[in-house]
């Protein structure tokens, strides 16, 4: 604190001895749910200063606390820095940690549901059964996990949930328009026969995952199809009855949890929470592996200030997951292949779904998983997805983050099947 006054004043001299370590304590507050999961972790200075020379001091102490967190290692987890200006401790002369860390949830959006019913109104549930019940849900890359600050460890295993039934064939054809940006795109152009829109679709345009350590893209020779910048946005920001309709599907499949969009407070606006592809034949070896995200590894950012890192699935922690949603109006999966592939790799394996018309694919981001691209029976025609990064916030302190189901509810939630243990997961079986 004193190094940053010193830098950012010009000030030297300044002692700072008048600091307060404060356990935090649960408040009584109605809003106390906005607080689930976060760490409670905040350096809150009172200070004579304006807005902007508060800012300035607020950002020269998070640099150099991220120094000790992500480079030297003094720091085991990260701080929430708050500054508060000469004005604010006139109106209000001390701010407790719950109005802290509530006002940074608040400003960047950390835990804003998907769908909110700006009626008032409960929100409605549909009564099939059925259609929230997934075909298979898959166990994959088991391995003993710690948390930092326990004692012991426990066996983790990511799940893929397979469903049939989530997205009717309706809906999956607004959503398909969606990506294909009807009815303002070219309608008479054939994708079976011609491949992707060139007026929608661009070559290097899927980028959906987090630069690299050094912050440059890879260099490739061919690049996939993805939609602009500003097609993405409009997917994200627009209003379409579409998404909407199957982010309250998405809310009712959760109801354990508050189910949120990927907040750009993660990982920048490198990352957006809506991406769609459009794989086609030919493209073989332009896809790795890689995950889509990870707690454990997120930057130094608002988010990380709040939640802190933590291994996916933590209890009580929000859990990282994508939803990938194949939107083909037909697609032969035998013969024009272009499964997801997701990878094992303690036993260097990987466990494939095919697409389908209206599949619906729920994965922790963690794993590593990969597009493979049609065979050439496809000829040019896209397999086309949609794919949304959400998160899953707990709704009680020390929830069970590993029950997708519902099933600890009370009363019990939705009966699903017995989980298939794919590779290293089937080394211990889950109790």
């Amino acid at each position: 604190i004193e190094d940053a006054y010193a830098e950012t004043l010009g000030l030297d001299g300044i002692s700072c001895n008048t600091t307060t370590a404060v356990k935090y304590r649960a408040s009584d507050d109605d809003d106390d749910d906005l607080l689930v999961g976060s760490m409670r972790r905040v350096l809150s200075l009172r200070t004579n200063l304006d807005d902007d020379i508060a800012e300035y001091i607020r950002a020269s102490i998070a640099q150099r606390m991220d120094h000790f967190i992500y480079e030297t290692g003094d720091l085991r987890q990260p701080v929430l820095v708050s500054v508060r200006t000469h004005n604010e401790c006139q109106d209000q002369p001390f701010a407790t940690v719950d109005a802290i860390v509530k006002k940074e949830i608040e400003q960047y959006g950390l835990r804003i549901p998907i769908y909110s019913d700006t009626t008032g109104d409960s929100i409605p549930i549909d009564d099939d059964v059925t259609m929230y019940t997934p075909i298979s849900q898959i166990e994959i890359d088991g391995a003993e996990t710690h948390i930092d600050g326990a004692e012991e460890s426990f066996w983790d295993t990511s799940s893929v949930v397979v469903f049939d039934k989530l997205v009717d064939d309706d809906l999956r054809s607004r959503l398909l328009d969606v990506v294909k940006g009807k009815p303002s795109a070219n309608n008479d152009w054939n994708d079976v026969e011609n491949g992707p829109d060139p007026n929608r679709w661009i070559r290097g345009g899927l980028q959906d995952i987090p630069d690299n350590e050094e912050g440059e893209e890879e260099q490739q020779t061919i690049s996939s199809w993805g939609l602009p910048a500003e097609a993405i946005a409009d997917i994200c920001s627009g209003n379409h009855d579409a998404i909407q309709e199957f982010e309250l599907i998405l809310t009712n499949l959760f109801p354990q949890f508050v189910v949120s969009r990927l907040p750009e407070a993660v990982y920048g606006d490198c990352v957006s929470p809506l991406t769609a592809n459009a794989p086609v034949a030919g493209e073989e070896g332009i896809y790795d592996y890689h995950i889509d995200g990870d707690p454990l590894q997120t930057p130094p950012s608002p988010w990380t200030d709040v939640y802190g890192r933590y291994p996916n699935r933590s209890r009580g922690k929000p859990r990282f997951v994508s939803c990938l949603l194949y939107l083909n109006d037909e697609w032969d999966e035998l013969k024009w292949g272009a499964a997801t592939k997701f990878y094992d790799p303690p036993t260097d394996d990987s466990y494939e779904v095919t697409p389908r018309p209206g599949r619906c694919v729920i994965i922790d981001q963690d794993i590593g998983h990969t597009v493979t691209p049609p065979k050439t029976e496809a000829g040019k025609r896209p397999r086309y997805s949609l794919v949304w990064k959400l998160i899953l916030h707990p709704k009680t302190e020390n929830q069970d983050m590993t029950d997708l189901s519902g099933a600890l509810l009370s009363p019990p939630g939705r009966q699903w099947p017995e989980p298939e243990l794919f590779g290293s997961a089937a080394a211990v079986t889950r109790s």
